[in-house]
C-alpha cells in the first residue's frame, strides 16, 4: 500500500484507532495509574521518583528517548517557563517548554494537575503518540504526516519548524528539497520557506490536507532510487512558480534556480 493510501485510511479511521489503543489492557492500566496518582506530585523530583508516572509524562510529550536525562529534566521542571532564560525556554526542541508548561511545577506546584482538563490533555497526547508509534512500525511516512498535522497548529514560524527534525523533514520532502539544503544559512532557509509556503497556509485545514497528500506521495518517491523516477507516474504535478494562482500540489520547475541562490559561499 502506498504511503498516501495508508495515510488516507488512517485519517478516515483515526477516532476508532485511538479508541482501540485506549481500550487495550496495558494502556488502560497506565492511563488509570496516571490519573489516580499525578495529583499527588508537586515537583519534578517527585515525578521522576515514580517511574510509571515519569515515563507516561515523557512519552506524552515525545521525550521518551530522554527519560534518563534526569539532570536536564530536573532543570526543566524546577526552572519552569516564566524566565526567558530558563532551560526549557533555551532548548531548541519545544517539547521541553511544553512539558514544563503543562505540569507547571515551578509556578503552581501540583495545582495544574488538580484540574481534570489538564490531565485529559496529557492523556490525549499519550494516546496520540502511542498510535503514531504503531503506525510508524509499518510506515514512517504516515507517522511523520500525523505528527506534522498534530504539531503544526502550535508553530509560530519557520524557525520552529527547522528546529524540529521531524517537522523539518516533512517540510523539505513536501517541497522536494535535497539533503544539501540543510547546509544553507538558516535565515535563507526560512526566507525560502516563507515565500513558498506561509505558515498560515498550514493552519488552514483545506490547504494543509493538500500539502499532506503531497508529502505522502513525495515520501514514496524520496524512498526510491533517484534514477529514472517518473514524478507524473507517482501522481505529483509541478508546483506553479511564485505568484501563480494554480493549485498547490507539485514540484517547482524553478526549484534548482532558486536553490542556487542559497548555496553557502
Amino acid at each position: 500500500m502506498s504511503t498516501l493510501a495508508e495515510y488516507s485510511m488512517v485519517n478516515r479511521t483515526y477516532a476508532d484507532r485511538i479508541n482501540m489503543v485506549a481500550n487495550e489492557s496495558f494502556t488502560k492500566r497506565e492511563v488509570a495509574y496516571f490519573r489516580e496518582n499525578i495529583s499527588k506530585v508537586a515537583t519534578g523530583d517527585e515525578l521522576m521518583e515514580d517511574y510509571r508516572l515519569y515515563r507516561f509524562a515523557m512519552k506524552a510529550f515525545g521525550l521518551e528517548s530522554e527519560i534518563y536525562a534526569k539532570g536536564l529534566m530536573r532543570k526543566v521542571f524546577d526552572e519552569g517557563v516564566a524566565d526567558k532564560k530558563s532551560t526549557a525556554n533555551l532548548m531548541s526542541d519545544e517539547a521541553y517548554r511544553d512539558i514544563a508548561t503543562a505540569f507547571g511545577f515551578a509556578e503552581t506546584g501540583n495545582l495544574n494537575m488538580l484540574f481534570e482538563h489538564n490531565v485529559d490533555d496529557i492523556v490525549d497526547k499519550y494516546l496520540k503518540l502511542e498510535l503514531e508509534e504503531r503506525v510508524g512500525e509499518s510506515n514512517q511516512g504516515v507517522r511523520l504526516a500525523l505528527y506534522f498535522e498534530r504539531k503544526i497548529g502550535d508553530v509560530e514560524d519557520w524557525y520552529s519548524v527547522i528546529g524540529d527534525p521531524a517537522l523539518y523533514e516533512v517540510a523539505r520532502t513536501m517541497l522536494g528539497l535535497p539533503q544539501e539544503f540543510v547546509q544553507t544559512d538558516v535565515d535563507k532557509q526560512v526566507a525560502y520557506f516563507e515565500k513558498r509556503l506561509p505558515i498560515e497556509d498550514l493552519k488552514d485545514p483545506a490547504k494543509l490536507d493538500k500539502w499532506m497528500q503531497r508529502f505522502t506521495a513525495m515520501w514514496d518517491v524520496a524512498q526510491t532510487p533517484a534514477t529514472g523516477i517518473d514524478l507524473a507516474a507517482n501522481g505529483i504535478a509541478p508546483i506553479q512558480p511564485l505568484g501563480s494562482t494554480a493549485e498547490i500540489i507539485g514540484i517547482d520547475p524553478a526549484l534548482l534556480a532558486d536553490l542556487a541562490q542559497y548555496k553557502l559561499r
